[in-house]
């Protein structure tokens, strides 16, 4: 039942778009690569994104957004959005959206803790698209303008789509959290993993409202999701002790608690200070009470730990100005990241410059992130390069600073250039 949907969906988008005249394609060819320095190893790749619009009618639009990958260890097709959508349609006043798509919630840059419907596919490198990427859900995206300077959008999920973790980042993870239980290092703790996806369906939907508009010159939106957090944690951890050493073997067992989410975005414009914005999300996270059993060896010795029990805060305020030298400055205060949650949020620094060159073929940039609770960093120095206007290369270098288990210090070190293509 689970593809159901999603199978219809594809085929309505791909019969609308072969019947239709009014097609156009678009796209873009980009070659990654990236060099981890702690480990010595190089990776690389190349992707080829497509995206295929018509127009049915005058009110109807329907496209595909396709990704083509050609990397080891990676799927060779990534939907990024099938979909129908309508402008005053079905009523002058409303506009939709269904299909496999993308919701942007937030106003913020990066980090928005009201992006809370689409997943992304997390990375603990700090490269080109840092947190920019988002995987589509099945969705249907409904929106009144009932008044000329408020609207309300709802939102129907029928299915529950988890961020995209790779295995070797979250058994780190968990081995950072698990291995001060059983007084061992990360290194010594072995871990297995297996996931529990909630049961949701058209009659258990994750779903949201949001309604938006103007107050004097500051855009403003309220949202209420109701959903699930999209990082599983851990429900039981069984311990077993291992064969070499101080070896530890841990089966996790994973679960992805329910969690309902209150959301405020503001952004406008400075009036004391010309060219600078100001932006901000703030979010209140009420989860469902979540504990974690841990079974040891002797299973008489079982016990339960509370991962999730109050609700919590978390914020992204930022504010953008361009000086008269033409240097781009963002700077973002976060309290929370996507990777944590409840008791383990803290705040961080964000802090962005670049300056364009007057041709516009140049662009050195930085990206620095502090955290305030421990010191550690991360720097991103890059610049692009756009030798004409189809094309554009890039280059990154990112270092992070911080002893071992520190927020941003186990990011690590790394290049990435990437060359790309638009047609």
């Amino acid at each position: 039942m689970k593809f159901v949907l999603p199978s219809f969906l594809v085929a309505v988008c791909v019969l609308c778009i072969s019947c239709s005249a009014g097609a156009r394609i678009t796209g873009e060819a980009r070659l990654d690569t990236s060099w981890d320095l702690d480990s010595g190893e190089l990776d690389y790749g190349l992707e080829l994104d497509l995206e295929y619009h018509t127009s049915i009618s005058d009110r109807l639009w329907a496209g595909v957004e396709l990704t083509l990958r050609f990397r080891e260890d990676t799927d060779p097709l990534r939907i990024r959005e099938i979909y129908l959508e309508g402008f005053q349609a079905p009523w002058d006043e409303t506009d939709f959206r269904l299909g496999y798509i993308q919701i942007p919630w937030g106003a913020s840059d990066i980090l928005s803790p009201v992006d809370v419907v689409n997943p992304i596919p997390l990375s603990p490198g700090i490269g080109e698209g840092f947190m920019g990427e988002k995987i589509p859900v099945p969705a249907v995206q409904f929106e009144w303008y009932h008044t000329f300077d408020w609207s309300i959008e709802l939102v129907y999920q029928p299915y529950f789509t988890p961020n995209v973790i790779p295995e070797p980042l979250q058994k780190g993870m968990l081995a950072a959290e698990l291995a001060p239980l059983f007084e061992v290092s990360p290194a010594d703790l072995m871990i297995g993993l297996d996931y529990s996806e909630p049961a949701t369906g058209f009659g258990a939907p994750l779903w949201g409202v949001r309604t938006r508009g103007h107050i004097g010159s500051v855009d403003v939106a309220l949202s209420y999701h109701d959903g699930y957090y999209l990082n599983p944690f851990p429900s039981r951890v069984e311990v077993m002790e291992g064969t070499a050493g101080d070896e530890v073997y841990a089966e996790v067992h994973m679960g992805y608690p329910r969690r309902r989410t209150l959301g405020l975005e503001f952004q406008g414009e400075l009036r004391a200070l010309p060219g600078a914005t100001f932006r901000g999300d703030v979010a209140l996270f009420i989860p469902e009470r979540w504990s974690m059993t841990v079974v040891p060896p002797d299973p008489t010795e079982a016990y339960e730990q509370e991962i999730l029990t109050y609700p919590y805060w978390k914020a992204a305020l930022g504010m953008d100005y361009t000086t008269d030298d033409d240097i781009y400055l963002n700077l973002i205060y976060s309290l929370g990241t996507p990777f944590e949650e409840g008791d383990d949020v803290s705040s961080y620094l964000f802090l962005q410059a670049e300056r364009e060159s007057s041709d516009g073929r140049w662009k050195p940039f930085i990206t620095s992130g502090l955290s305030l609770a421990d010191g550690s960093m991360v720097n991103a120095l890059g610049i692009s390069y756009k030798p004409d206007v189809d094309w554009n290369i890039t280059l990154t270098a990112s270092f992070s600073s911080g002893p071992q288990g520190s927020k941003l210090g186990d990011i690590g070190d790394g290049v990435f250039l990437t060359a790309s293509y638009v047609f």
